[in-house]
């Protein structure tokens, strides 16, 4: 009970330091859990719009989804639609281009879709598949024209009629539709693929069942025809955003030791300055017959407890980053409990290995050099 009034006594009679260092460690907490949310919010909202087209199967190329997205955009023949069409249970199927560019927001990259607008007896168009509707303008009418979503029209305030840069040509933009399925930009398949020189070929084709129900036998026997290529049922792409990406996982525990490392700092740098500062009270506790380890436990408990409170805090600006986030970017947040539970880990462990020089130095100091401290 003497310990932990003597800690709460220090804490408020020393305000700044206290609320540095729960600075210090909220920190590490925003960063662990605000940049892995920020990192699976993007995939998993990329993974819904991708299995928001409509169809239950996609066709492409082994090799070709997930971190090898930027390789061979168009590079499976239209040809395979016919082929496809003549399988059992297949009502639809349709063919789509893929172009992966540097993102025209200054971060990450952007994916334009290259769709087909017109029906032909190998296949249908995008709309009649996935269900998009213009909301505003028209149709891509000409080569010159795309379509771009309701949300990316928003966040870039952009409208009908307005121009785009596409391969560093002038298009302009013919309409904007609903809901968001695939890409936010789309062109003319025919259009992609002559500016990539690839006349005839796509990235998938879209395969839309007679009944979702008959989705896996349709998949084995269209692998059963075409083996060596990538079958992949819509419904679990976004768990291989979210599962599929290798190099997430390095750079969370990247974010961590980052984190873990911010905290330690932190908290070895303002304990060891507290004990500079009460080199006399340590003094008096030794002399009154204090022992080490009470000296550590004191230590090491004003460092847990300021800990704590940072991760608190964390939490708080947090959430009030997601909102901000939220609220006027299109940058998605998803947050786990289970990040919050080892942000919390991170916070407490990076204070208690913080203060263990501090707490070790404290305990080994003499008493009489203590006192004579001034």
């Amino acid at each position: 009970m003497f310990i932990d009034q003597f800690v709460m006594a220090n804490l408020i009679e020393r305000p700044a330091r206290t609320l540095t260092c729960v600075f210090g460690v909220a920190i590490g907490v925003v960063l662990i859990v605000v940049t892995v949310g920020l990192a699976h919010g993007i995939l998993y909202e990329t993974g819904q719009r991708a299995k928001n087209v409509g169809a239950e199967i996609m066709f492409q190329p082994r090799g070709t989804f997930g971190p090898s997205l930027m390789s061979a955009p168009l590079s499976l023949p239209v040809a395979y639609c016919r082929l496809l069409r003549q399988i059992d249970g297949v009502q639809a199927v349709t063919p789509v281009g893929r172009y992966v560019r540097s993102g025209t927001g200054g971060i990450g990259f952007e994916v334009i879709d290259g769709i087909v607008t017109e029906s032909t007896d190998q296949y249908e168009t995008y709309a009649e598949i996935s269900g998009i509707r213009i909301i505003q303008g028209h149709d891509i009418s000409a080569d010159d024209e795309i379509l771009i979503d309701a949300q990316k029209a928003k966040n870039r305030q952009l409208k009908p009629g307005d121009g785009y840069e596409i391969f560093g040509r002038r298009f302009r933009i013919a309409g904007i539709y609903e809901p968001a399925s695939g890409s936010r930009t789309k062109m003319r398949l025919s259009v992609m693929q002559q500016l990539l020189g690839a006349l005839g070929k796509c990235s998938s084709i879209l395969v839309k069942c007679v009944t979702p129900d008959i989705q896996e036998a349709v998949a084995r026997e269209i692998d059963r025809r075409f083996p060596g290529n990538q079958i992949i049922l819509t419904r679990d792409i976004p768990r291989f955003y979210s599962e599929g990406v290798p190099a997430l996982a390095v750079f969370v525990r990247v974010v961590i030791g980052l984190a873990t490392t911010i905290s330690a700092l932190v908290i070895l740098i303002a304990m060891y300055a507290a004990v500079m500062e009460r080199t006399r009270e340590i003094g008096i506790l030794k002399s009154l017959g204090a022992s080490k380890g009470l000296i550590v436990r004191w230590i090491e408990k004003e460092a847990l407890l300021i800990s704590a409170l940072g991760v608190l805090f964390g939490y708080g600006v947090a959430y009030l980053t997601k909102w901000g986030l939220t609220t006027y970017t299109s940058l998605i947040i998803r947050f786990d409990v289970r990040w919050f539970l080892t942000a919390a880990l991170v916070g407490l462990l990076g204070g208690a290995i913080g203060a263990l020089y501090p707490a070790a130095h404290a305990a080994n100091l003499d008493p009489i050099e203590a006192l004579a401290y001034e």
